[in-house]
């Protein structure tokens, strides 16, 4: 038991820098803004990617936002949404913006958006999910409040 309480300890002090050279898995961590509460940590998995979907509060249409892990750093790739809303792109001029599409009644951005800080509002009415391959964490699971999503290792399997 003390080793196993050592082991969690030791890995929570490298720094995310050295995560790949020292093969340890990068993990998602979710924590509590602006307290920084650890609610959680999740493997990123084979890929580096993962996405946050949500319901838009005025448009009431799903959105979805991808994004990937380069360098211990979270890039926004694309944003997909069906309906203009506040706060939602409208050009391949927003920050990053590369390409703009329409398909199958679904708007894209795609994008390479560096993100300093990713902080989501939840809120149970909009159902956020983080999705990493194909585990889907229901980020409503706690309150509805601000919360900070960020890189840092697992321990080793």
């Amino acid at each position: 038991m003390v080793a196993g309480v050592l082991a969690l300890l030791l890995a929570a002090c490298i720094p995310t820098g050295s995560l790949h050279k020292n093969n340890l898995t990068p993990c998602l961590v979710v924590r509590t803004f602006p307290g920084q509460s650890e609610l959680g940590r999740y493997p990123l998995g084979s890929g580096n990617g993962f996405s946050l979907s949500f319901v838009h509060s005025v448009s009431v249409t799903p959105v979805t936002d991808r994004y990937e892990v380069v360098k211990n750093k979270i890039v926004q790739t694309s944003e997909t949404f069906m309906a203009h809303g506040a706060g939602l792109p409208s050009s391949a001029d927003e920050p990053g913006g590369l390409r703009w599409t329409q398909e199958n009644n679904e708007f894209c951005l795609t994008m390479v958006r560096p993100i300093e800080k990713l902080v989501v509002r939840t809120d149970r009415n909009y159902k956020n999910r983080l999705i990493i391959e194909d585990r889907t964490v229901n980020l409503n699971q706690w309150e509805d409040q601000a919360l900070l999503i960020s890189v840092d290792t697992c321990l080793p399997l």
